[in-house]
C-alpha cells in the first residue's frame, strides 16, 4: 500500500477494479488499487458526504455502499450508508469529484441509552455484507466478543436515502464468534459468508476466518468453520476473489505497513 492507503478498511470488486477506503481522517475519498501490490490507481472524492469513520464496503448490481458506521468510543446514535453509483465511479478520473446517489442512515434498535465506554462496549460496528436483497451488518463486539447481526432492505435503504429519517435495526441473531468481527463479504455462488477479525491482543493481533454457509436467507452458525491466519496484524477487509480463494487487507499499525495478503482456503486447516 501506497502513503495514501494507510488505514484499509473496505474492499470491493466490480468492472475488473478494485476498491478501497481509510477508515478515518482521511476526508471522502475512494481509491482504486492494484489487487496484488495494493499500488494507488486512482483517488475519487464523494461530495457533499461526511467521512466519520468508514469502516466497510458493500455493493450490489450498480451500487456501492459505503458505509460509515465505526464506532470505537460508543458516542453514536446512527451511522451511515452512503450509496454510489459504481458506473459513475468507474468513468471518474484520478482527482475527480463525484456526487453520491443518497445516503441513508440507521441506528441499532437495542443499544442502551446510558453512555458507553470507549473500546469496552458491543455497539461499535465495522462489517457489512450485501446478501439478496438486504444489507447485513455485523457489530464488533469490544466486550463479549460475539457478534450481533442486523438486516436492513435495500428497497428501505434506497427508499429512506436522503431524508432525516434513522432506521431502526434489531439483531436477527448473535454469533460466538469470539473475538473483533471486521469485515464481512458473501459469495452468492457458494452460499457462504466470510467473516474476518482478530483477537483482542493489544498489540500482536492474532487474525481468524469464519465461514458460514446461508442456506434459504439463514445463517447456519452450527455448520460455521473457523481458520486462523498469519501473520499477525490489523486485518480489516476481506472479499471473495473465486470459491476458494480471498483478498485480504491490513491497515498499518505498531511498526507494520499496510498490507494486501491472498488466502487460498484450500491451504488452511479447520480448527476443532
Amino acid at each position: 500500500m501506497q502513503d495514501k492507503v494507510k488505514e484499509t478498511s473496505g474492499l470491493a470488486q466490480f468492472g475488473g477494479q478494485t476498491w478501497t477506503v481509510n477508515d478515518s481522517g482521511d476526508g471522502s475519498n475512494l481509491y482504486q488499487v492494484n489487487q496484488y501490490t495494493g499500488e494507488v490507481i486512482k483517488q475519487v472524492h464523494v461530495d457533499d458526504v461526511m467521512s466519520y469513520d468508514w469502516e466497510e464496503l458493500a455493493q450490489s448490481a450498480g451500487r456501492l455502499f459505503v458505509m460509515d458506521c465505526g464506532d470505537n468510543h460508543g458516542t453514536r446514535d446512527s451511522r451511515s450508508i452512503i450509496n454510489i453509483d459504481t458506473d459513475t465511479l468507474m468513468r471518474a478520473d484520478d482527482g475527480e469529484t463525484i456526487a453520491a446517489v443518497n445516503t441513508t442512515r440507521f441506528s441499532m434498535a437495542d443499544e442502551p441509552e446510558e453512555e458507553l465506554t470507549s473500546y469496552m462496549h458491543d455497539y461499535d460496528c465495522e462489517a457489512s455484507t450485501v446478501v439478496g436483497e438486504e444489507l447485513w451488518v455485523l457489530s464488533k463486539n469490544w466486550s463479549n466478543l460475539e457478534s450481533r447481526l442486523y438486516r436492513l432492505d435495500l428497497v428501505d435503504i434506497n427508499k429512506h436515502g436522503a431524508t432525516d429519517r434513522v432506521i431502526e435495526v434489531i439483531p436477527a441473531q448473535t454469533l460466538n464468534v469470539d473475538g473483533l468481527i471486521t469485515a464481512a463479504d458473501y459469495n452468492a455462488a457458494t452460499g457462504q459468508l466470510v467473516l474476518l477479525g482478530y483477537d483482542s491482543s493489544l498489540i500482536y493481533k492474532h487474525p481468524f476466518i469464519w465461514i458460514i454457509p446461508i442456506e434459504n436467507k439463514v445463517l447456519n452458525w452450527d455448520a460455521a468453520r473457523r481458520f486462523n491466519l498469519a501473520p499477525y496484524g490489523q486485518w480489516e477487509s476481506i472479499l471473495w476473489q473465486s470459491e476458494n480463494e480471498l483478498l485480504l487487507t491490513a491497515e498499518a499499525s505498531w511498526g507494520t505497513a499496510a498490507r494486501v495478503g491472498i488466502v487460498a482456503l484450500s491451504s488452511l486447516a479447520v480448527l476443532d
